[in-house]
């Protein structure tokens, strides 16, 4: 772990552990254990953390500071990319750690279809999404990264879809991204579902509209907003 800052980790007694003030639980402690490749005391952080906010709040929070330190220590060479790709690939792994416990119910919630546009490699937004919906009753059926838009378009129209979320990091996946949202339209079927986009390739207005999505999110609170006025009436 860098020791260029002061960090504090978290009591290894699950009593002792409860006494900890969310407040406590910095970017800079989650930047650490997840450039550690620590998934378990990761998990803990968030969980923590989950224990005080709302899972949209603690995502765009904490853990969105957090990777942008990996992010920002990646790029001054402070961390090299092995780090970085270790603090991505443990972060997915403590996501898996902190699944919302949902009952039965949610298995008959409208149904969000999440997919990263063809060629795109990086799922921590979908991953995290797909709990906060999941969370708010969604049926959410995660599709990956590097979806081909056929492949998107044809899974649409098997399925009886409420809402499509797309997303994608880099500028050179726009075209991508806007196949996707068209073979969503071509199997809509006169449904009318609404499309939302996400990630750095759509994060102005110009470029949004280029990709002739209906929303877009440049957070979970956002993307939580827009499936929540979009949610079928019935069903």
């Amino acid at each position: 772990m860098s020791d260029d800052l002061p960090i504090t980790l978290p009591p290894v007694g699950h009593e002792a552990a409860a006494d900890v003030p969310a407040t406590s639980l910095s970017p800079e402690l989650l930047a650490g254990l997840l450039a550690d490749g620590d998934d378990e005391l990761a998990a803990w952080t968030l969980r923590h953390a989950l224990d005080e906010s709302p899972r949209a709040v603690v995502f765009d929070g904490l853990l969105r500071d957090a990777m942008a330190l990996v992010g920002e220590r990646w790029r001054t060479g402070q961390w090299s990319v092995a780090e970085e790709h270790l603090a991505s690939r443990t972060l997915l792994r403590a996501l898996e750690r902190i699944r919302p416990v949902l009952g039965p119910e949610h298995r008959i919630g409208p149904v969000a279809v999440l997919a990263g546009a063809s060629g795109e490699q990086h799922m921590i937004g979908l991953a995290c999404l797909e709990q906060v919906l999941a969370e708010a009753g969604w049926s959410v059926a995660n599709l990956g990264a590097d979806v081909p838009a056929a492949d998107l378009g044809a899974f649409v129209g098997r399925n009886d879809v409420a809402l499509v979320a797309l997303s994608a990091l880099d500028q050179s996946r726009l075209p991508a991204l806007a196949d996707a949202v068209k073979a969503v339209r071509s199997a809509d079927a006169g449904r009318g579902i609404p499309v939302l986009v996400g990630g750095q390739v759509a994060a102005d207005d110009a470029t949004f509209e280029a990709t002739g999505a209906d929303g877009l999110a440049r957070s979970m609170a956002d993307a939580l907003a827009f499936a929540e006025a979009a949610r079928p009436t019935s069903g």
